[in-house]
């Protein structure tokens, strides 16, 4: 006599993993479009989503399996030097983060590229944001200032006197609590930005975005092709349902 063995655990369809895969390669491929997009966007830090296997139980009680896109992962590495020749250009290099004021409050970012507004105060060029100084304050320059300079520490000297120096933060969760804003902005979530030490800035530069095109456009390629495999999975499953359902009716 043969004997034969039942599984203790139902076999998961293959075409609910295949559907929750598409879900996560989706936003992959988000996360990648939005790294291609800011390529050139001063400061900017791409972001890498990681895919985890997750178990959950269903309403009957068996466990469901899924793919899933876990979280997105900040890429934190420096950008390369672009040498612009603006003296309201500076490039922050190691860890840190420059700190604005905005209509959302206090926020992060790693765009240096700063211009003058009718205030004199020192502010970002895209937006308009108050620059804070280490003690929070607007940075204010002399009308009609000359010979402007911002040494490595990032202390700004108008004609060879000190007008103050920009504030350089950091944070110690940049992941999870560091959420973005869009517009090259960051908000501290459940944390305080505190003075940071371990950074140089240079003058007459920008910090570029440490975006590779080259590997975004080849992961988009990756991502399509595994959401297409995913497809297939489930039109062939769906063939095979079909196909169950022919013979059953015949049989009737």
């Amino acid at each position: 006599m043969i004997h034969v063995h039942k599984a203790k655990h139902q076999v998961q369809k293959p075409n609910v993993i295949a559907l929750s895969a598409q879900e996560a390669q989706w936003v992959r491929l988000a996360s990648a479009t939005n790294n291609l997009a800011n390529a050139n966007t001063p400061g900017f830090k791409s972001h890498l989503v990681k895919l985890v296997q997750t178990t959950q139980k269903g309403k009957d009680g068996k466990l469901i399996n899924f793919v899933s896109a876990n979280k997105s992962l900040r890429n934190t590495s420096d950008g390369a030097f672009r040498k612009t020749d603006n003296p309201l250009d500076v490039s922050l290099n190691g860890k840190g983060y420059f700190k604005v004021q905005t209509p959302k409050g206090e926020c992060l970012t790693r765009n240096g590229q700063f211009a003058i507004n009718a205030k004199n105060e020192l502010v970002t060029a895209d937006g308009g944001y108050q620059v804070s100084d280490q003690t929070g304050s607007p940075i204010i320059l002399p009308s009609g200032a000359k010979q402007l300079i911002i040494n490595t520490q990032g202390s700004v000297s108008v004609n060879s006197k000190l007008i103050g120096t920009i504030g350089v933060f950091t944070v110690e969760n940049e992941q999870e609590k560091l959420k973005n804003l869009g517009n090259n902005l960051l908000k501290p979530v459940g944390q305080t930005a505190e003075i940071a030490t371990k950074y140089y800035i240079k003058q007459f530069g920008l910090e570029d975005s440490n975006v590779s095109a080259i590997k975004e456009s080849v992961l988009m390629i990756e991502i399509l092709r595994q959401y297409e495999h995913a497809q297939k999975i489930i039109d062939e499953h769906e063939q095979s349902n079909k196909k169950m359902l022919n013979v059953s009716s015949k049989n009737v």
